[in-house]
């Protein structure tokens, strides 16, 4: 008997993710689509644990099918054995008013835990569609927030929103960022990243010919070198540099190529670093296990992408550096 997978993703990013799927798992076959929710059907069974086929997926899972209301989804998920419950809007951005189907499931909003089985119900903003119900088993490549959306804690001050994607990344990858060590941002500007690793107390030092907001240059932390990153020489970087973020308006190849020039300065401490792939069209898809095998050949380990909440047509690569310390 078919059984049948579910991903939800940022609305827009459908066919992208649908062609990570075809990529990566072939057997599975394009079942019903809406924005931000995708199924697809397999001839073999889907465990709740069956690994994600794409990064670009907030959440994926065992697809259990429509509920045509909130008594109707509480019904269907009684027999689940499920651990938690997650009500969650289908296109986060769109008004949709979850408190009658979060009140008949008894869901919860707070993450799961390791190991807990959790059932997702996906509500539409649009009127009398059904919401879609899924279960997944909550792990390190399983969304463990409601909707996979990652909690970052944003300033009203912060000048874009890098500070909230720096913020869902350490979240997320748990990185062990502490406040005496040093961060490096190439590609930094208007300084979002920034403002937040220095009110955490690091020392950062940013890289980028553009603005940045006064607000971040008043932080004594902050450290500005206003030259492209082709020209940035060794002898400009901070003797340590513990973290290094790269968000820079470039195709992920040229990105990736500045890093490879910058490593033999900064393996000996680097300990980790987040990169921003700009997914500049649907066939950069096919390219990011190469970039992967890419960010692994510049020394780096555990190579993650995940699709953040406040990504848009980019993904998050988080890696260990080689001075990484479990």
């Amino acid at each position: 008997m078919a059984d049948f997978t579910f991903a939800t993703c940022l609305p827009g990013l459908e066919p992208m993710l649908k062609l990570d799927v075809v990529r990566a798992r072939p057997e599975l076959r394009f079942a019903y689509s809406r924005p931000g929710l995708i199924t697809f059907k397999s001839e073999r069974a889907i465990a709740t644990d069956d690994a994600p086929a794409t990064a670009l997926a907030r959440v994926w899972g065992r697809s259990i099918g429509p509920a045509r209301s909130p008594d109707d989804a509480a019904h269907q998920l009684r027999m689940s054995s499920a651990d938690r419950i997650h009500v969650f809007a289908r296109e986060p951005d769109e008004p949709v008013d979850l408190s009658s189907w979060q009140n008949a499931t008894s869901a919860s909003s707070e993450p799961a835990r390791p190991g807990e089985l959790v059932a997702d119900v996906i509500v539409s903003a649009v009127a009398g569609e059904p919401a879609w119900l899924g279960l997944h088993r909550a792990d390190v490549h399983h969304a463990r927030w409601p909707g996979g959306l990652v909690p970052a804690s944003v300033p009203d001050d912060a000048p874009s929103r890098a500070c909230a994607k720096i913020e869902e990344a350490i979240a997320w990858a748990e990185l062990d960022v502490r406040a005496d060590h040093v961060a490096l941002e190439i590609g930094c500007a208007p300084g979002g990243a920034m403002l937040a690793l220095a009110r955490r107390g690091l020392e950062v030092w940013g890289v980028d010919t553009a603005d940045i907001a006064p607000i971040v240059l008043a932080e004594p932390r902050v450290h500005h070198l206003a030259i492209k990153v082709g020209a940035l020489r060794w002898e400009e970087l901070p003797p340590r540099v513990d973290w290094l973020l790269v968000d820079v308006n470039l195709a992920p190849q040229v990105a990736l190529h500045e890093v490879a020039r910058l490593m033999p300065k900064l393996k000996s401490s680097l300990r980790g670093a987040v990169i921003t792939l700009k997914l500049n069209d649907d066939a950069i898809v096919a390219e990011l296990p190469k970039l992967v095998d890419r960010v692994c050949g510049l020394g780096f380990s555990d190579v993650r992408l995940r699709h953040l909440p406040s990504n848009r047509r980019e993904i998050c690569c988080v890696a260990r550096g080689p001075a990484y310390r479990a």
